[in-house]
């Protein structure tokens, strides 16, 4: 699904964007197309002044200048005086023939009532507006013809000049404007592509991650189920041991509910629905709180719990009570799982202050829950916070889903806090567990 949405995509952002290059590609294609027409306008004007002023001047007009005239501007130049042509028959021969374009220039300018063979009435120079003239041939010039009176009569000029779309200009130019059209298209492809992938990728891993968790969920569901069709089974064929198979259903289905709990707990926490009941909480009371509460289940366990607490009183911390002891919960339950009998687990608590927090009056209050187990490798260290998630060492117990550390997780991120773990001096694990205190100008003695 998701490589069909990044195609999808990149190919919806491709014809945008390059249909957007195209139109912008097409507008400076015709923007530069009348700067050239105007520009070629230009000059067959200033050629027709160039003639001109020559001919009125009397300067003697040679079939070099003609020629070399011709050949470097693309014009056609046929002058007669008193009704006879020069003897000049042009430098280049054009596709429809010389003869049959002046013939049609003068047409046009017949129709303009210029008559290029007769001599003026008045005594100004008579020239009629610039026209296009097409050949058989389908190449086009730009024409004019002019008529302007002499001492001795009248001499007339036509002037063509060559528009060949094949020439250095338009064609040129719209061909490489359309190469640079298909490039650009290319490179928004390419880079599309790119970004799609990189908008694309945090939905890619919520999808895996999604995929696990279910696979995940499924697997773990699978073992109690298997074991209460079994305990049915078995209660069947052996009524007189009823109670026991009875027993081992009722342990299973309530492993089921705590997994089914824990799934809805995480389901609420990605939808945004987990809400907490903040008030102003007494770290040093809620610490102790817990410890009371977890201590006898260190004795019975043999492990010593230990509360290590500052000799100032903790600043306050904003929270909901009953997650934050579901996170130390979690904590001191996966620190007791991992312990030997005879060691010791440490809860202690601290104030850490820096620079920027003390800038806003806050402050960071860190716990820690500190065991004396075999520890875990770097590789656990970084998936350890991970939904179904167990370590090797975690493998022999049954009651572990690992999903106790996710929603510490979750739980800690409600309350803009942090979490993490680390390895204790002696090489077992040490959970940390950062939380914003409340403002607080002035601190108390405990």
């Amino acid at each position: 699904m998701i490589k069909r949405l990044r195609r999808q995509l990149t190919a919806l952002f491709t014809i945008t964007t390059g249909l957007i290059l195209t139109l912008v590609v097409i507008g400076i294609l015709v923007i530069s197309a009348r700067e050239f027409n105007k520009k070629t306008l230009v000059s067959f004007q200033n050629q027709i002044l160039n003639i001109t002023s020559r001919l009125q001047s009397g300067t003697t007009i040679s079939c070099t200048w003609l020629s070399r005239l011709e050949s470097d501007n693309r014009l056609i130049i046929h002058i007669e005086d008193n009704g006879k042509p020069l003897l000049y028959r042009g430098s280049w021969t054009p596709a429809s023939g010389r003869d049959t374009l002046i013939m049609r220039a003068r047409e046009a300018a017949m129709s303009e009532r210029i008559d290029p063979s007769s001599r003026p009435v008045s005594s100004s120079l008579l020239r009629n507006s610039v026209f296009t003239v097409t050949g058989d041939c389908n190449d086009t010039y730009l024409g004019s013809v002019l008529v302007l009176p002499t001492r001795t009569g009248f001499q007339s000029l036509t002037l063509l000049a060559c528009k060949d779309p094949m020439g250095f200009g338009l064609y040129r130019q719209g061909i490489l404007f359309f190469l640079l059209n298909l490039a650009g298209i290319a490179a928004l492809m390419s880079v599309s592509w790119v970004l799609v992938a990189k908008s694309l990728k945090p939905l890619a891993e919520g999808q895996k991650q999604q995929n696990e968790f279910i696979a995940a969920a499924s697997h773990e569901l699978r073992a109690p189920l298997a074991v209460i069709r079994s305990s049915i089974f078995a209660a069947r064929t052996a009524p007189d041991q009823r109670e026991k198979f009875m027993d081992n259903m009722d342990r299973e289905c309530s492993r089921m509910s705590c997994l089914v709990g824990d799934m809805l707990l995480l389901a609420s926490a990605d939808t945004g629905h987990w809400s907490l009941r903040t008030s102003s909480l007494d770290m040093d009371t809620l610490l102790i709180s817990i410890y009371e509460r977890f201590e006898p289940l260190y004795q019975d366990k043999g492990v010593c719990l230990k509360l290590d607490l500052p000799e100032t009183s903790l600043p306050r911390v904003c929270g909901d009570e009953n997650r934050l002891e579901q996170i130390f919960a979690v904590l001191l339950d996966n620190a007791l799982r991992y312990t030997p009998r005879g060691r010791s687990v440490s809860l202690a608590a601290s104030v850490q202050t820096d620079k920027h927090l003390l800038s806003r009056g806050r402050s960071m209050v860190c716990l820690t829950v500190s065991d004396q187990g075999c520890g875990m490798d770097d590789e656990t260290k970084k998936h350890i916070f991970n939904r179904f998630y167990r370590g090797d060492s975690a493998r022999s117990h049954k009651q572990n889903y690992g999903l106790g550390l996710s929603i510490a997780k979750e739980l800690v991120q409600l309350h803009r806090g942090t979490i993490s773990v680390s390895d204790s001096p002696d090489g077992s694990a040490c959970f940390l567990v950062r939380l914003p205190a409340e403002p607080e100008p002035h601190a108390s003695g405990r």
